[in-house]
Order: structure tokens, then sequence, then C-alpha cells
């Protein structure tokens, strides 16, 4: 029987034909933020990498841009500056919206993750929903989509949260796709179906789309696929509120432009038909963020125990190690 935090609403469910529909915008170079987890230093780094471009980037919060920010101030904040931009549901936006409130906090965690991770989540979800704003935010909320599909110089460019069949997928998580990366399944204690190169290929095929683009598993990684000729990218930008790296202290966000050329910041990417995918780091002020943390959720709190050894210390995950078949390390890569 599902349990909150491990289920899976039938409104999660979608399918990767879904996505072969008409494009919501077109832009020449598009950021995909997702996992900003209510960071608002992050969110002031995006906005601030974004205004360096030589032409203004389109944005997409693509999910979970709520979660820590339970203080009133900062969930307005993070309402105010996503909704001028563009975005889409993330499991924690569906919880805060939904009727029913056994979904927990809408993970659909796997069994292979622990059960007080699980239940760490759906406390911190069950606070966030006292912070949740009038109901005008709410609606709002509720009206995101699951998904869009963004036209970047000309190329179709799908954006998830989970994967292409559900919100809260975990198909696309780096632990869950072949060929197999051991340190991730021994780091995650991975059990269940891995996701085949076909199985992405098909996905891509059905959406029409060269690159897919996702978050929510929360471990970030680039991946290039090759088939009949034609070359599909997946990007997963882990998270762009929390650090990813082992001993490194920023988040990470998927940037696709039209021009060929790696950004400067460049942690790793490649290019495809002239399209460029690249991760790129979010450098907020950790030490502010840090005490946003410690003021919301200080030790003994479930934020705490969930989240305060990842803002100090990254993960275990190195960025040479998220750069997966012809992805090559970017400028910016640490020597």
């Amino acid at each position: 029987m599902a349990t909150p935090g491990r289920s899976c609403p039938v409104a999660y469910r979608y399918r990767p034909e879904d996505l072969a529909g008409p494009v919501a915008f077109a832009t020449s170079t598009l950021y995909v933020v997702g996992g900003l987890y209510g960071n608002t230093r992050a969110l002031d780094a995006v906005l601030a990498r974004a205004a360096e471009e030589p032409s203004p980037p389109e944005i997409v919060f693509n999910g979970d841009f709520h979660y820590l920010d339970v203080e009133p101030d900062r969930f307005a904040a993070i309402e105010a500056g996503v909704h001028d931009h563009h975005a889409t549901l993330g499991n924690v936006e569906y919880a805060l919206t939904a009727p029913d409130d056994t979904v927990g906090c809408g993970c659909d965690y796997p069994s292979y993750v622990a059960d007080d991770v699980v239940t760490n989540s759906n406390l911190v979800v069950a606070r966030l929903r006292g912070s949740a704003g009038p109901t005008a935010a709410r609606e709002r909320l509720a009206a995101l989509p699951r998904h869009l599909t963004v036209d970047v110089g000309g190329h179709r460019v799908g954006v998830v949260h989970g994967d292409p069949e559900s919100l809260a997928g975990w198909r696309l998580a780096l632990e869950a796709v072949d060929p197999p990366d051991h340190s991730a399944r021994t780091a995650t204690g991975f059990a269940g179906t891995a996701t085949t190169p076909e199985t992405v290929v098909d996905w891509c095929r059905r959406a029409d789309v060269t690159t897919l683009c996702c978050t929510h598993t929360g471990l970030p990684y680039i991946q290039d696929h090759v088939a009949g000729g034609r070359r599909y990218v997946v990007a997963n930008n882990g998270c762009a509120g929390l650090p990813n790296f082992h001993g490194r202290r920023f988040g990470v966000m998927t940037r696709i432009c039209a021009d060929p050329r790696p950004p400067a910041d460049g942690l790793y990417g490649v290019a495809v038909d002239g399209l460029r995918v690249d991760a790129v780091p979010v450098r907020y002020d950790h030490d502010r963020w840090h005490d946003d943390l410690l003021r919301a959720w200080p030790p003994g709190s479930p934020g705490h125990a969930g989240y305060a050894a990842r803002v100090d210390r990254g993960t275990w995950l190195t960025v040479e190690h998220a750069a997966r078949g012809d992805v090559v390390l970017g400028p910016a890569a640490p020597t």
C-alpha cells in the first residue's frame, strides 16, 4: 500500500507524446532552474547571471522552487521572483495545492530511499503548507503546467520535473540510467529497473525533442545518446538551491543556447547540431543561505536533519563524475 511521500497520484501521469505539441515559447538562450528549494540567495544568483547574458534568456523554474522557505516573507519572495518568468509544477508545488494531504511531500520516493528521508520530507511540506500564502498564490501554483516544450534556436527542448511519464518520476535519476554508474548505485542503494538508452531515445522521439531537461532526483549530470544518426541529450540539473558536488558550495542549473560555444563558467556540457547544453553553477551567498536555513530549521528539526549536512559539505558526487557519454568538462570545471 502506498504511503505518504512514496505515492504517485494519478494526476502525476502523462505521456511523452504530451510534449510533442506546439512549443510554449521560443528563445535563443534558456535557463532551466530546478530544485531552488526556497533559497532566495540562489534566486538572486540566477537572476544576476541572466542579466549578464548578451541577450536576455528565458527562464523556466521546473518545480520544487518552494520547499525550505517556511517563513512567509521568504515564501512570498520566491513566489514573486519565479512568477516573473516561466514555471512548471514540481511535487512540492503539487503537494501544497492538492486537496488530499495524504500525498505527503509528493516525492514518489522509490523503495531504495531510506524511510527517515521520506518522513523528514513529509514533515517539511506539512509545515510549508502553513506558509503557502493567500488563496491567489495557491491557485497560481495549481494552474502551473506539468511540463513545457521550448524552441531554443530552432531545436525542440522538453522540460519536465521528474521524467517523461510522471511529474515525480525517478527514471532519469543518475543512479537509474544506463550504462550503469556503479558509484551512484552504491551511494544511493539503487534497486530497481534501470532506464536504458533505448528508453531515453524512445521518449525523445515520442516527445519530438532532442533534449530533455529534468531535476527532482537531486544529483546532476548530462548524458548524450546516439541513435539512427541523431543525438539526444538528457540534462538533470540536480538542485539549483543546494550544493551538488563534494566539497562545493554552489547550486547547478542547465543553460541551453543556440551559440555552440561553451560558456566561460560551464562545468560540463555538449554541443549537438549547433545547440549547446551546459551545467553552470548557481553561485549564491552560502553564508547567508546557511543562516537562513538555521533560522527556519534549527538542529533537531526535519529540515535541518534532511539538508544541513548537504548545505555544508555537498554530496559524494564530483563534477567529473557528472559528465557522461561524450559530454566534456567545461572551462570552469575544477582541476
